[in-house]
């Protein structure tokens, strides 16, 4: 019996040291305070932990794997969430094609965004090629919904989301419904003055029973205006099978008046019944907004005027500072100012494997129903 063990251990320290191997991981804690107002304020606690594995096979290969264990807790509803996910199982390969041109593969699961950030956000499973050239890119990305766990991974559906009920909240992993998301970006870089194209497609094909099946497609131009001063810019229109379009237009410049601090302006378009265009509705749950959901007021990317102001600052590369103020007007078919939100938030970089941050937030709604005030405290631990 000693020998055997003897045996596998001496095995495992030989991959170990043919393959660079990291094992790591982190533990998390989230404290909030939060409801419609000052007065309504409810206790809710997230405490979690991450273990993470990356095997460098070689310079090309790489595989990384990410568990986590999460338990929630929210006094308004009193549920109990006990959640487990693999967040991460990434295979990874990277291929120099000639000199200045390479090929990268990625299968498994893994975060992927589209050039906005607002449609599709999330992790999901699927295989991303990408050909990288000297002026540009080719991305190409399929993958399949069904195998996530809607607790971490909510997606928009026609008339519904999938938010698990409280009946399942005790469920450790539920599965997702059947989507098939499918994407093509072409970049150019630089196209010309510095400024970079980029064209994007997606598609989501819906297999869920309800055929609810979306197209999109965005025009998105970034790059410098002056010394210290950038921009992005984007539209993206979308159809459905109810054989209507919708828009999703956005805007930010950034101004860095010294390299530790920024400022940002940024605007947000998303149609309502305006004109000829319908609602517009994104396939991941993004919060656009810091409100209360209500009856006639959703706080995702649809119906919505928003102007905003940011800014950061970091102090000795250890504390950051941000802050931001934004103005929200509903336009479901006509334009109507609806509120407005401010947050503060505050980073310390105790030490590198130490994290803690704390923050506030408030949303000052017309309707007090839709108001929304909170305090939070996080604490990250690295192993």
């Amino acid at each position: 019996m000693k020998k055997i063990a003897t045996g596998i251990l001496i095995v495992a320290v030989s991959i170990s040291s043919l393959f660079a191997i990291d094992i790591g991981g982190k533990i998390n804690s989230t404290t909030k305070y939060q409801g419609v107002d000052f007065g309504s304020l409810k206790w809710y606690e997230s405490a979690g932990i991450h273990v993470w594995l990356t095997q460098q096979f070689t310079e090309e290969l790489k595989l990384a794997t990410d568990v986590s264990y999460e338990f929630r807790w929210d006094q308004a509803d009193g549920t109990k969430r006990n959640i487990l996910n693999l967040n991460v199982l990434k295979f990874t390969g990277l291929f120099k094609i000639k000199t200045a041109s390479t090929f990268e593969v990625s299968v498994g699961r893994f975060a992927v965004s589209d050039v906005t950030g607002a449609i599709f956000n999330q992790t999901n499973d699927g295989v991303f090629l990408k050909w990288t050239l000297p002026r540009g890119a080719v991305n190409i990305y399929g993958g399949i919904t069904r195998l996530l766990n809607s607790h971490d991974t909510v997606i928009l559906r026609q008339d519904s989301n999938t938010v698990v009920p409280i009946s399942h909240a005790h469920v450790l992993y539920v599965l997702g419904p059947k989507y098939i998301p499918f994407g093509a970006t072409m970049t150019i870089t630089p196209m010309f003055l510095n400024q970079n194209f980029a064209m994007e497609g997606w598609g989501f094909f819906d297999f869920s029973g309800n055929e609810y099946h979306r197209l999109y497609g965005t025009l998105a131009l970034s790059g410098p205006l002056a010394r210290n001063l950038f921009y992005t810019a984007s539209t993206t229109f979308s159809k459905t099978t109810a054989d209507d379009f919708s828009n999703l237009s956005k805007i930010n410049v950034s101004y860095y008046p010294v390299q530790v601090a920024a400022l940002n302006f940024n605007f947000v378009y998303a149609s309502g019944n305006n004109g000829a265009l319908a609602p517009f509705r994104g396939f991941s749950s993004q919060s656009a907004v810091l409100a209360t959901n209500s009856m006639d007021f959703s706080t995702e990317y649809d119906s919505k005027l928003i102007f905003g102001l940011s800014g950061s600052y970091t102090i000795a590369s250890r504390v950051y500072l941000g802050a931001e103020i934004a103005a929200v007007f509903a336009c479901p078919d006509k334009t109507s100012y609806h509120g407005f939100q401010w947050q503060f938030n505050a980073v310390w970089n105790i030490f590198h494997d130490l994290q803690i941050s704390a923050g506030m937030y408030q949303y000052i709604a017309n309707a007090k129903e839709n108001g929304k005030t909170c305090f939070l405290l996080t604490g990250t631990f690295v192993f």
